[in-house]
């Protein structure tokens, strides 16, 4: 009435293989080869099954009804709470992150471990070797807190606090997130604005300012601090340039750049944020007006060039004054330049008629000759 089955099971060096006599664990087989007797009937049954198991595999989640014990010999059971995180280290590398669970570690393959990370306490600066490969943007986030960039712990959306400096690590199933600001100066080019100066004459003006953050708690708090400068800047640009004249906001930018940084730091609410400068890029002025600045810029240059025409002639009527009365005051000097006009005269003409005195005739005739011999 009964019969006897034999079954042959070989394991490798990478395996084990567990023993499931009618649904329950019975042992389980190392690396070689195993004979295993059940006995059949037809009243009663014998059922034997049998289930590999990749030891150098990274370790599943365990099913709810994992028919294995917990206390095997060459494995470890290691659970991840809900609120924690399983770092798995093969060879002391990160291999794998492992989400809430129970896991099977098994200690015949590659050296292994699980290191727990708890998702809801505050992050804290990492140790120079807690480095993370695996996971990064999507299990877990790092920043970095040095002299320009400042790092802002949130809890949920709420900004908390600033962290001191060092390296940061928050994961995603946590309540805790790391938001990064740049310490730098940032340069924001304002729409344009319509504003009247002083003489009543309408000018379109373009600021830009350069801000930089001063309390990166409260800069991410107040989600509208590029808002409030530009208001701040408005405000700023309608005092300033209505007390001023078109003449002086073409001729005093200087000026002008350093009344609206004060008027701007002075209107700007607490934001976490603090104003650098503020400065006009572009002056623009309507068609009729530039027209007309244009003309008064042109008679402005004629009279220029005119003083400067007058200034040299008077130069030059000074000079000849200077000099006439050199020769008056020195006839030998006179006779000298009556000669040389004469020899300059004499280079030019090839026929010469002298009325007059005879001594011109010869002061001629003598340079004629030493043009010749030179």
């Amino acid at each position: 009435m009964f019969q006897n089955i034999v079954q042959i099971a070989t394991v490798s060096r990478r395996q084990r293989v567990a023993v499931l006599r009618n649904g329950r664990f019975e042992r389980l087989l190392g690396p070689g080869r195993h004979t295993l007797w059940t006995l059949s009937a037809w009243l009663a049954g014998d059922i034997i099954e049998l289930v590999s198991i990749d030891t150098w595999a990274a370790p599943q989640s365990l099913p709810v009804d994992d028919v294995l014990p917990d206390d095997l010999e060459e494995a470890s059971l290691q659970r991840v709470a809900r609120h924690e995180i399983g770092i798995l280290l093969v060879d002391g590398r990160d291999s794998q992150v492992l989400l809430p669970g129970r896991y099977r570690l098994w200690q015949t393959g590659q050296p292994s471990e699980i290191v727990i990370a708890d998702v809801l306490a505050e992050p804290v600066p990492l140790a120079h070797d807690d480095v993370l490969d695996i996971g990064r943007g999507s299990a877990w986030t790092e920043a970095i807190a040095d002299a320009h960039t400042a790092v802002v712990l949130l809890q949920g959306d709420l900004p908390m606090r600033e962290l001191a400096p060092g390296r940061y690590r928050a994961w995603r199933t946590g309540s805790w997130s790391l938001r990064s600001v740049s310490r730098a100066r940032t340069v924001l080019d304002l729409a344009a604005q319509d504003v009247v100066t002083a003489d009543q004459v309408p000018v379109r003006v373009k600021p830009s300012v350069s801000i930089h953050v001063t309390d990166p708690v409260l800069h991410l708090r107040e989600n509208e601090g590029q808002s409030l400068v530009y208001g701040a800047v408005q405000l700023a640009l309608r005092e300033v340039i209505a007390a001023r004249s078109l003449d002086q906001l073409t001729q005093a930018r200087g000026e002008l750049s350093e009344a609206l940084s004060a008027r701007a730091r002075a209107a700007l609410p607490a934001v976490g944020l603090g104003l650098c400068e503020v400065w006009v890029k572009d002056l623009i002025l309507p068609g009729e007006i530039r027209e007309l600045v244009n003309r008064v810029t042109l008679a402005r240059k004629e009279a220029e060039a005119l003083s400067i025409k007058r200034r040299e002639e008077v130069a030059a009527t000074r000079q000849q004054a200077n000099t006439a009365k050199m020769l008056q005051q020195n006839p030998v000097l006179l006779r000298l330049k009556e000669l040389e006009a004469m020899g300059e005269l004499a280079g030019k003409i090839d026929k010469l008629i002298v009325i007059g005195n005879p001594e011109l005739a010869s002061a001629v005739r003598l340079k004629t000759v030493l043009a010749e011999v030179d």
